[in-house]
């Protein structure tokens, strides 16, 4: 029979799960690193477009691509806006009732 009276599987635990979770805190520290970096990147290409919201544009591979904006009228804020973005959109439903 073995008795562990210094506890060393106490000490064998914890190694594991520090190593378990070093290993995980550097995983996710090298992808924020990695992600960080490309935003970097994008933002220094970006400097052109000084005036203009990032989320107007694509990061294709390392080319930035202006995006079209079609549509968003439907997001006016009074009702008959809404109206005629709507018989724009959808011509053959207006004014049918049921």
């Amino acid at each position: 029979m073995f008795y562990d009276t210094d506890h060393n599987y106490r000490k064998d635990r914890d190694y594991w799960l520090k190593l378990i979770l070093g290993l995980m805190f550097f995983s996710y520290a090298a992808k924020k690193v990695q992600i960080e970096t490309d935003r970097s990147r994008m933002t220094q290409r970006m400097e052109g477009y000084k005036n203009m919201p990032g989320h107007h544009f694509n990061n294709r591979g390392g080319v930035i691509v202006l995006k079209d904006f079609i549509g968003f009228e439907k997001y006016y804020k009074t009702g008959k806006d809404m109206t005629d973005w709507y018989k724009k959109a959808y011509p053959n439903q207006m004014g049918v009732s049921k």
